[in-house]
């Protein structure tokens, strides 16, 4: 461990108010950290890891940056000196320019393309300009893989991993990505929101939330949430789970940590995306756990055919998948999960295993000059006969309002 004698590094866990924020403006935050990160090199002061180092590694970490701004006679006064190391050495760790956007409340979406920086907030996107050059952004992108143990280079120029924040970081780096380094970090709301919160964001109408709420606490029911990329599948899937029965037991299954189950205790597995260590993963929370919930976080691949199977065992299995349209997530999970299950099985097993289709949509607002996130369709899967699919629409949007719920409220809920 580094001596850190006479040193104290104040760990700033909070989102930094504005005023602190512009107090960093002023001492031009990142041209230090280029500096301070050089001076660590040549020093050869290694910078932690941020899964396996521990508390102790970090503060020794913290303190090295607070010699080193002393050692390079960086000016900052001394009432701001323990906040702006503190700063410096979050970002030299973590993702440096782009890391105070990932301590604000509110931000869904950090979008880089060349340079260019774009963030989402409550789905709207807002231009933030060019943070850093092209090149500053590859040897980010590269610090992560390495930071998570991929690589990334000319043979391997894509990669998709998750943060210890439980964001999700995507990059693609030339000679791929054909315009520079691209990089997309998606994050999670820690706040959780329950069905009464969408009300409140006009996603949804009373009736709905009320139906809703008894079908997931009847624990008969199984339910697919879909729509586009960002439509708030998640959100709704979270929400829902939170009027699950206090006596459920529920296992949970996703590739990444997105899922906010509003439940007591719950069995809680993230694995990596390979077929063989999903379905593994799964099989065992439905053989081994015997849950009487299980949710799996996305289907986006091989995880379909693992849903497929739980229903046909009996499980109440709700997940999301994308698409664009109530109907048209029916067909997804039958083109992802075609190789493995003959398609007339397959179609007998979600006729008759699956219930409802929760279709959501995410449309630009021109009188609000934004995007507006809101329920779509509710359809009802009630069998297959005939070779076609038992479908009902029991509620959607007509553009002004939502049709009141159709009769057959029972078999639901």
């Amino acid at each position: 461990m580094s001596d850190t004698s006479g040193i104290t590094a104040v760990t700033q866990e909070q989102p930094l108010p504005d005023t602190v924020r512009s107090m960093l403006k002023v001492y031009k935050i990142d041209a230090i950290c280029d500096r301070v990160q050089d001076c660590l090199v040549d020093k050869e002061i290694p910078v932690p890891r941020w899964r396996d180092g521990n508390d102790e590694d970090h503060f020794a970490f913290r303190a090295n940056v607070l010699r080193a701004m002393r050692d390079l006679g960086i000016s900052v006064d001394p009432l701001h000196l323990q906040l702006v190391a503190e700063e410096v050495a979050k970002r030299i760790v973590g993702l440096g320019v782009l890391q105070p956007f990932l301590e604000e409340e509110e931000l869904e979406e950090v979008i880089v393309r060349n340079g260019h920086v774009t963030v989402v907030r409550q789905g709207n996107p807002e231009t933030i300009g060019d943070l850093a050059s092209d090149k500053y952004f590859y040897r980010l992108a590269r610090r992560i893989a390495d930071m998570e143990g991929k690589g990334l280079g000319a043979a391997e120029p894509m990669i998709k991993v998750g943060l210890p924040d439980g964001s999700r970081f995507a990059a693609t780096i030339p000679p791929m990505s054909r315009e520079g380094t691209a990089i997309n970090i998606r994050r999670f709301a820690k706040k959780k929101l329950r069905l009464e919160d969408l009300v409140a964001r006009q996603s949804a109408d009373e009736e709905t939330i009320d139906f809703l709420a008894k079908v997931a606490n009847s624990l008969k029911v199984s339910v697919v949430f879909s729509g586009r990329p960002g439509a708030g599948k998640t959100t709704w899937l979270n929400a829902f789970s939170h009027h699950l029965p206090e006596r459920a037991q529920l296992s949970v299954v996703e590739t990444f940590e997105e899922l906010q189950p509003q439940v007591t205790h719950y069995h809680h597995l993230v694995v990596d995306e390979e077929t063989e260590q999903m379905s593994d993963a799964i099989n065992t929370a439905i053989l081994r756990m015997r849950p009487d919930v299980l949710m799996i976080g996305e289907v986006v691949s091989s995880e379909a055919v693992q849903y497929i199977l739980a229903l046909n065992l009996g499980i109440v299995s709700h997940t999301t998948t994308h698409s664009q349209s109530a109907r048209m997530a029916l067909a997804r999970l039958e083109n992802l999960a075609r190789k493995d299950i003959p398609i007339e099985e397959m179609k007998q097993v979600i006729g008759y295993g699956l219930g409802l289709v929760v279709h959501l949509a995410l449309d630009y607002n021109p009188e609000k000059r934004g995007y507006h996130r809101y329920l779509k369709e509710i359809l009802a899967v009630d069998g297959y006969e005939g070779g076609q699919y038992k479908l009902t629409t029991l509620k959607e949007w007509t553009g002004h309002g939502w049709t009141p719920l159709r009769g057959g409220m029972e078999r639901w809920s």
